[in-house]
């Protein structure tokens, strides 16, 4: 191993090392918890009578997966990733190591994400099993929205976990109060929501099936953006806290 790969090995072994730590943590049994009331929830839902596509996407996904597990995971790891090692007084430690901080940041942001990433979609895999055929059509089309959700979600409560010694506590806010209450009001307001992009990428794949806003909200209150352009706002968002994050971890002093 020549000297210049040295900070890359570090950065792999930083990564399987947060992965464990997560991994082992309080948040993956609440992780589990959550999923298994979801599964209990779907099951009931889906012995009542055949159902459809687009009951599944209006009953199940929005309010349920994306709404509220699939944030509620990225919070988990994402907003844990660095201010765990606050709270466990262990990032001072690793801040002195030869490692530069960039890579120290890369490898528990790796981590965060990819443990995000299993859990959104492997949920989604899950609760579309459960729900039979109707499940499986809405896994086809709407796999992407999730991938580009939680990449998003995972970048914001890294930064958090980087600004804050509670950013949990601050993202369960934002995740609770901040989507929730302005995720129903009309209007462009909503823009500024994760979720809103989100839904506007499962509205798209599923025009096909009759799906849009629900709760009485018709186009014209919700005012959806096409899916390229969610794209391309969910992937900005991404890159641009990943990369304010990296920034402030960079230049921050930790005590």
């Amino acid at each position: 191993m020549t000297p210049q790969n040295r900070p890359f090995q570090s950065c792999v072994y930083l990564t399987g090392l947060t992965l464990r730590r997560l991994l082992k943590s309080r948040q993956t049994v609440v992780s589990l918890l959550l999923l298994g009331f979801a599964v209990l929830a779907v099951i009931a839902w889906s012995l009542r009578r055949e159902r459809t596509p687009e009951e599944f996407v209006q009953q199940i996904l929005l309010p349920v997966h994306i709404l509220f597990l699939l944030p509620i995971f990225c919070l988990c790891y994402g907003a844990a990733s660095v201010s765990g090692d606050r709270e466990e007084q262990t990032l001072v430690y690793l801040l002195v190591t030869p490692s530069p901080r960039p890579l120290i940041y890369w490898g528990k942001y790796q981590a965060a994400l990819l443990l995000s990433l299993a859990w959104t979609m492997g949920s989604l895999a899950i609760l579309c099993r459960v729900a039979g055929s109707a499940g499986w059509e809405s896994l086809r089309r709407f796999w992407p929205a999730i991938l580009l959700a939680t990449l998003a979600y995972v970048s914001l409560f890294h930064l958090l976990s980087v600004i804050f010694r509670r950013a949990t506590m601050i993202a369960l806010v934002y995740t609770l109060l901040l989507e929730t209450a302005l995720g129903i009001m009309p209007g462009i307001v909503k823009r500024v929501t994760i979720s809103f992009y989100t839904r506007c990428l499962v509205f798209e794949a599923g025009e096909s099936l009759g799906i849009g806003p629900a709760g009485g909200q018709s186009p014209a209150l919700f005012l959806p953006v096409s899916g390229q352009t969610a794209i391309v706002v969910l992937i900005a968002v991404a890159a641009t806290f990943f990369l304010a994050g990296m920034w402030h971890f960079c230049r921050r002093e930790y005590g």
